[in-house]
């Protein structure tokens, strides 16, 4: 080769390495979520599922969610999900008399290999309540960790 062809070669692979820096750098600093409002309260509660933090997301279902729910299970079993590698969003949100849906979008990356497809989304719609504390989640996206209700 060249001394300009590695050149070119040399500056493409440096411009990658910057995006790929860049992309890590700005998601590690997302914004917050607000949780002043419905989706903020959704996003936080998949956050917490997807690190693995059971008390946070405990903490964003709904009194009566909680009183009807075992505590123990639920931690367990949001505990041990881990994460999946997935990327969060949410649309649609609507609040009415009753409370606030939102849609929870999950997107999950493909391989990377050539035969396996660019990965895919799961669409979960989640109910939230107004309580004293804000908007609560009456209806998880994963209600999976409620399976076990409290005697």
């Amino acid at each position: 080769m060249d001394r300009s062809t590695l050149a070119v070669v040399g500056g493409v692979v440096g411009l990658v390495l910057a995006g790929l820096v860049a992309a890590a750098i700005v998601r590690g600093h997302a914004a917050q979520p607000d949780l002043s409002t419905p989706s903020g309260v959704v996003l936080a509660y998949a956050y917490a599922a997807e690190r693995g933090d059971g008390q946070a997301a405990w903490d964003l279902l709904a009194a009566p969610v909680q009183a009807r729910s075992n505590r123990d299970q639920f931690l367990a079993r949001v505990g041990n999900r881990g994460s999946d590698r997935e990327y969060v969003t949410t649309e649609d949100e609507r609040i009415d008399a009753d409370g606030a849906s939102v849609v929870l979008v999950r997107t999950y990356p493909g391989s990377g290999s050539l035969f396996a497809g660019s990965g895919y989304s799961n669409r979960n719609t989640v109910r939230l309540a107004q309580e004293t504390a804000g908007w609560r989640i009456t209806v998880p996206p994963d209600p999976y960790v409620l399976v076990d209700i409290k005697p």
